[in-house]
């Protein structure tokens, strides 16, 4: 573990800025990973969004969907989310229960 609070100012200096240079990398490295996804997926005729809805962006999702599990709560801030009641809950329900919501409200 680096001591920040004895570090000598320059010293701290050095070290944000090779910091925001590696962040900037990791960054740049996302981009263009990022890119070449989008790349291959249209030269397969998809899209990213496309690409992405393959697998529904949770492969548990996925298998619920080809169960024919029906959805029994819906979100009310995005009616595109759904769930079936089985599981772990998604975040927006935990979100919607935490923030004082009842799950009857939910329910379709």
């Amino acid at each position: 573990m680096i001591d920040l609070e004895n570090m000598p100012m320059p010293e701290l200096r050095t070290l944000r800025a090779q910091v925001e240079a590696e962040i900037r990398r990791r960054g740049s490295a996302t981009q263009r990973l990022l890119r070449r996804v989008q790349k291959l997926a249209a030269e397969q005729g998809l899209s990213l969004n496309e690409l992405l809805e393959i697998d529904g962006g949770d492969s548990r999702s996925a298998t619920v969907s080809r169960s024919g599990a029906s959805i029994k709560y819906r979100n009310p801030v995005n009616p595109s989310q759904g769930w079936t009641g089985h599981g772990r809950k998604p975040r927006w329900v935990i979100d919607y229960l935490a923030n004082g919501g009842t799950i009857d409200k939910l329910a379709v």
